[in-house]
């Protein structure tokens, strides 16, 4: 088994040092390291020529600007080892990540994925001002053994958490750039992939930190709630014959709906509801939120979603941890504290 480890980044180079240390640090050695630069304009090329010497084996691929979909896939064909292991370049592992994933490959042969868990972290300045923990992924080793658990698995697992055998890429195809170059082009491939069968192994661990923070791509709600409606049109056409399948998509683009309301204009969260009441042929809910953006609704949950973050603010003592000098401390407090 070797791990080769692919770093997708665009316009990252304040962050992609706090990933590149949590790299370095990784207890488990032999693998090799892969920077695909989706057409940086910063000194993202600087910052990796900085950190190459604590690295065996580190190759940088600069390429135009097209997306993290061709990104992933440009990261994956050129790649040497038998096992793909994303990591974002806003994210960090802990250093236990690889041997982690190492002992559940080796523990589970016939495994050909691996999830963990992530610990969702806000920082300013490489600080961190909140931190969240939730349960989200199933006990899992082997297929998935439910519709429910699919969409658990799919709407709980972040790229820099899943690790993948190169001979299941092969049979899955690549991440999909036509319909998905921007955005959910991981989860189009994972649903693809547990639709087949694949024999995945979630682990019930935070083994790396998801930063959450104005550049994310996934921040534009609105962005995000569109690329769902593409999932449910597309991705999950086939699959729609089954009821079980419909409601559960159709549940995931209601609650979307909510959550991106707040995030946007009034007319940009009009059309996109209207697009989804076309989509999913005039479903009562989505007419309804329809409706209330004509009476303030998107003021509302405005309200109410900044009133939740300031609550959490409040009565949610954080601790602040410099990401740049201890980012495993963060991992250390979880063990043993729940935010």
């Amino acid at each position: 088994m070797k791990f080769s480890v692919v770093i997708c980044t665009y316009n990252y180079a304040h962050m992609l040092p706090d990933a590149l240390r949590s790299v370095a640090a990784q207890t488990f050695r032999g693998f090799e390291l892969l920077i695909v630069d989706d057409g940086s304009t910063d000194d993202t090329e600087e910052v990796v020529e900085r950190f190459r010497p604590q690295f065996e084996s580190l190759r940088y691929l600069k390429k135009p600007h097209t997306g993290p979909a061709d990104s992933r896939n440009v990261g994956v064909q050129a790649t040497s080892g038998s096992h793909i292991a994303f990591l974002d370049a806003d994210d960090l592992w802990s250093r236990h990540y690889l041997a982690a994933m190492q002992k559940t490959f080796r523990e589970n042969p016939p495994a050909e994925l691996a999830l963990c868990e992530p610990i969702f972290v806000r920082s300013e300045g490489g600080v961190v001002t909140e931190a969240t923990l939730h349960r989200g992924l199933p006990r899992l080793c082997g297929p998935a053994r439910s519709t429910r658990e699919v969409f658990d698995l799919i709407q709980h697992s972040s790229p820099s958490g899943m690790v993948f055998g190169k001979d299941l890429y092969s049979r899955n195809g690549p991440f999909d750039v036509q319909s998905f170059a921007w955005f959910s082009e991981d989860v189009d491939w994972l649903f693809r992939a547990l639709q087949a069968g694949t024999f995945c192994v979630s682990l019930r661990q935070r083994l790396y930190l998801y930063r959450r923070h104005d550049d994310n791509l996934t921040n534009n709600a609105g962005n995000s709630f569109q690329s769902w409606l593409k999932l449910y049109s597309q991705t999950f056409r086939e699959s729609r014959t089954s009821a079980e399948i419909e409601a559960l998509a159709r549940d995931i683009i209601r609650r979307r709906a909510l959550r991106f309301l707040p995030t946007c204009s009034t007319a940009r969260g009009r059309s996109l509801l209207k697009e989804s009441r076309e989509t999913l042929d005039g479903d009562p809910f989505i007419k309804l939120c329809y409706t209330g953006t004509f009476l303030e609704l998107r003021v509302f949950l405005k309200i109410l979603k900044n009133g939740g973050r300031c609550w959490r603010r409040m009565f949610r003592k954080t601790p602040a941890i410099n990401l740049a000098t201890s980012s495993e401390s963060v991992f250390e407090i979880a063990e043993r504290s729940r935010w």
